[in-house]
């Protein structure tokens, strides 16, 4: 089999990149003797270097007693060349320079270079590129650069599904979800129901739509037919690796090890396991929300102002005004005039000139005021009842997810937690009774799912907690005999 790919090209000429290499190749082939041939650095490796580089260099610079915003503000300022390219940051993002990528033709088990592409000059040879000539290649083409073998050594581009012999009456069998319970795990995802009137069923759902609107951007038909699985989603995985199925349909999180029964599709929806808890509003903060209506320097600003304002009207009342003699009467006028109920005259006109644009300020401060303090007022202040994984951990507390999915895997293998402690809860709709019994103190789901769960009932849940990273939302392929993998990257059109 033959194929066009293309990878990041990296800066192979410097001397830094080859005093790399030379070390990267000695201890990748002495932990991995059998695979030498493929001890090349990969970008990957290129851009972990580049990291810890970054971060070495940045301790350097800083103080032993540095903290960790000024070791921050160190890496930020990080302008230097690494073996990926330039490591330069603006607004705490790292600056994507435009890449190089080297076209190769891999036939059989081995490859040919053809040629190196980049956005600014397009296609160039190979051969070129090491020589520095880099003004004539702008405007040449792939035909220009030699053939392509594709596979079965054809010189022309395959045409999909048309190259394929096929049975009409034998369609891809497309695996999806068939949840028991009723109301399902997440059933937005994938749902399927039972329709009496053509006697048979029917498949709806978010990840059902995508995989349609896929399926019409291909430049050929494709005939399928969406068939109800019922187990788990590894279950279903290990379907497609024993042919029992040929894809499937779902809400399935791309994981490591279920590559090795199947292949994925791009993601079609970034992922991440969170953690969901009950929520009480905070007493506490709804009691001084006033005060978060300003600044702390806003509050000291006006408070001087409004004592300044009172101090020299006392000085030019004080002498003809006896209202405003004292000390406490002043203060008591400085206190009123912010809600203009002060009852004592003015008999200067000087004070009345030093008056005026004050109260004009206290009215636009007023109007903000009431302003900030009823949109806070909107916004309900929620307290978590658990803020971190650890504090479940330390406690032994009970924890849900979906049973049938692999976050039980996850939190025992990964995060820690007894499998005695862990409640497989099958329906969406059974996770507030499980709170509200105090059967669970926290539940796991995927950002999608959380976030299905909390537009489901918002009130008195809210997602806490660090987010793990996870592959995304993917479909599930077989490459041995489903040979239409090559067009699933479509999904990153839609």
């Amino acid at each position: 089999m033959a194929c066009s790919v293309s990878e990041p090209v990296s800066s192979d000429s410097s001397k830094s990149f080859r005093r790399f290499k030379t070390k990267f190749r000695k201890h990748y082939g002495t932990r991995y003797a059998e695979e030498e041939e493929y001890s090349n650095p990969s970008i990957y490796a290129l851009r972990a270097y580049d990291a810890a580089s970054t971060v070495a260099e940045a301790m350097d610079k800083s103080p032993a007693n540095a903290t960790s915003k000024e070791l921050f503000k160190q890496i930020l300022s990080s302008n230097s060349e690494g073996l990926s390219g330039r490591i330069r940051f603006r607004n705490t993002t790292l600056l994507k320079h435009l890449p190089t990528f080297q076209v190769i033709n891999v036939v059989g088990k081995s490859y040919r270079e053809v040629a190196i592409w980049s956005p600014q000059l397009r296609f160039m040879e190979n051969s070129n590129r090491h020589e520095g000539e880099n003004t004539t290649f702008g405007n040449m083409t792939m035909k220009e650069l030699g053939p392509i073998y594709w596979p079965g050594g054809l010189q022309t581009v395959p045409k999909g599904w048309t190259s394929f012999e096929f049975d009409e009456d034998k369609p891809l069998k497309i695996g999806v979800p068939a949840v028991v319970p009723i109301g399902g795990a997440f059933n937005q995802f994938v749902k399927v129901s039972y329709d009496q009137g053509i006697n048979g069923s029917y498949v709806t759902g978010f990840s059902v739509e995508v995989f349609e609107a896929v399926v019409k951007r291909l430049p050929y038909q494709l005939p399928y037919v969406l068939v109800p699985f019922y187990g788990s989603y590894d279950d279903m995985v290990e379907q497609v690796y024993s042919k029992g199925l040929d894809a499937e349909v779902e809400d399935t999180e791309i994981m490591a090890y279920r590559y090795q029964y199947a292949e994925f599709s791009q993601p079609y929806l970034e992922s991440g396991l969170i953690m969901v808890v009950t929520a009480k509003p905070d007493k506490s903060k709804e009691r001084w929300v006033f005060l978060e209506t300003f600044t702390r320097r806003m509050w000291l600003i006006t408070i001087a102002m409004q004592t300044f304002i009172g101090f020299v009207i006392w000085l030019i009342e004080h002498a003809e005004n006896p209202n405003l003699t004292r000390f406490g009467a002043v203060l008591w006028f400085s206190i009123t005039v912010l809600f203009f109920a002060h009852r004592e005259p003015l008999r200067s006109n000087l004070s009345r000139f030093v008056l005026a644009p004050w109260l004009f300020a206290i009215l636009i401060i007023s109007a903000s005021f009431t302003a900030s303090l009823t949109s806070m007022l909107t916004i309900s202040h929620l307290q978590p009842s658990v803020s971190d994984i650890d504090t479940l951990l330390r406690t032994n507390a009970s924890v849900g997810c979906n049973g049938n999915s692999f976050i039980v895997g996850y939190l025992i293998n990964v995060l820690g937690f007894k499998p005695k402690n862990i409640r497989k809860i099958d329906s969406i709709n059974d996770y507030p009774d499980a709170f509200r019994n105090g059967d669970i103190q926290a539940a796991f789901f995927v950002v999608p799912h959380a976030k299905v769960f909390l537009a489901k009932y918002c009130k008195g849940f809210t997602m806490t907690g660090p987010t793990f990273k996870l592959g995304g939302f993917g479909f599930v392929i077989n490459s041995y005999h489903f040979p239409y993998t090559v067009d699933f990257p479509l999904m990153n059109l839609l």
